[in-house]
C-alpha cells in the first residue's frame, strides 16, 4: 500500500515521504490517526498545497515534545513504593501505564504508548530504566526506583542476614 506521510513517523519516514507499507498497518494505524493519506495524484496535489502548514505543525509538535523531555529530565527518577512478597517479588508489576500515570501526576503529561520498557514490566525491587519516545526525533529516559512499601531491606537480603546470624 503506497501512502504519503503527513508527519514524521518513527522508523518509517519523514513528512512528505511516499512509503510502501503493509495494508493492515496503513489501514489500521496510519490512515485513522491522520498520519498518512493514500498516494494518488489528487492527494499529492493537496499535500503540496498544504506542505508549509504541515511542516509548521510538525515543528510545533517537536518543540512541545522537547519541552516535555526537558521536564522529564528534570524529574529524573520516579519512586514506586509497592508491596513485596517474602520471596522478594512484587505483588503485581510496574508497567508502562503506571509509569505514564505517575509522570502525569508529577506534571508532565505522558501517554502509555510513549513509554517503552525494554525489559518488560518491573516485577522486583531495584532500579530500572524506562525509555520515553515523545516524538520521532525526541527520546529520553527516566529511572524507576522500586522499593518495598515497608521501607525495610529486600526480603531476600533479610533472609540471608538471618541465616548468617543463626550460623554464628
Amino acid at each position: 500500500m503506497k501512502l504519503i506521510l503527513l508527519e514524521k513517523v518513527y522508523n518509517l519516514g519523514d513528512l512528505g515521504d511516499t512509503v510502501n507499507v503493509r495494508p493492515g498497518y496503513g489501514r489500521n494505524y496510519l490512515l485513522p490517526r491522520g498520519k498518512a493519506v493514500p498516494a494518488n495524484p489528487e492527494n499529492l496535489k493537496k499535500f503540496e498545497e498544504r506542505r508549509e502548514e504541515l511542516q509548521r505543525q510538525a515543528d510545533e509538535k517537536k518543540a512541545a515534545a522537547q519541552a516535555r523531555a526537558e521536564a522529564i529530565d528534570a524529574v529524573g527518577r520516579i519512586e514506586f513504593k509497592v508491596a513485596v512478597s517474602p520471596e522478594g517479588r512484587l505483588y503485581g508489576s510496574i508497567n508502562p501505564h503506571e509509569v505514564a500515570e505517575r509522570l502525569t501526576e508529577l506534571g508532565v503529561p505522558v501517554e502509555k504508548v510513549e513509554v517503552d520498557m525494554p525489559e518488560g514490566p518491573v516485577r522486583e525491587p531495584g532500579e530500572f530504566k524506562a525509555n520515553l519516545i515523545l516524538h520521532a526525533d525526541v527520546q529520553t529516559s527516566v529511572t524507576l526506583v522500586v522499593i518495598d512499601e515497608e521501607g525495610g531491606p529486600a526480603p531476600a537480603a533479610a533472609a540471608d542476614d538471618a541465616e548468617a546470624e543463626s550460623s554464628d
